[in-house]
């Protein structure tokens, strides 16, 4: 399964140390029985700076555990930062086992709908993964994810919606995997 959190942030002052927090919550994370990697992304061209972070977790007990509730996963940690959050929303979806690494010259395509598009499926065939939500806010039914080398972006531009993100740290994976 892959947990995905979605981040607009609006406060230039506070982002440093906004990054800073999420930098050492990640490492928290992995520690996390069943939570096995994580990577942060940046949206190419969005203002303000859009992020996401994908995440492998083994099953949606991970959010009922008392290690995740410990060390205060589901957002308490950062609630110093919610009022710079113009959206925040966590989903977690079915259709991949892990989250994959994207490798820093690759880029992240992501684009939300009610249900797989056939037509999308085809501009990338063999690389489009749906995703399907299942679990926490659901604030989509599908979301497609593709992983791009930087030539082929003009094509997930194209589509004229979704996102486009470039890694923002390197996938970390933890020693459990």
């Amino acid at each position: 399964m892959i947990y995905m959190v979605d981040h607009i942030f609006s406060d230039a002052a506070m982002e440093p140390a906004w990054h800073e927090h999420y930098a050492g919550y990640l490492l928290k994370l992995l520690g996390v029985p069943g939570l096995t990697t994580a990577q942060r992304f940046k949206a190419v061209d969005a203002s303000p700076p859009r992020f996401l972070a994908m995440y492998s977790v083994s099953s949606p007990a991970i959010y009922d555990s008392p290690e995740y509730k410990a060390m205060g996963g589901g957002g308490s940690q950062s609630a110093r930062f919610h009022g710079a959050y113009q959206m925040w929303t966590r989903n977690l979806c079915e259709g991949a086992e892990f989250a994959p690494e994207v490798k820093p010259d690759e880029l992240v395509f992501t684009l939300d709908c009610d249900a797989p598009d056939e037509e999308l499926s085809g501009l990338f065939p063999g690389k489009l993964v749906w995703l399907h939500s299942v679990g926490l806010h659901i604030t989509t039914q599908y979301r497609a994810l593709v992983i791009l080398d930087r030539e082929s972006a003009a094509k997930a531009r194209s589509v004229g919606r979704g996102f486009i993100y470039a890694p923002f740290t390197a996938f970390l994976t933890s020693q459990k995997r």
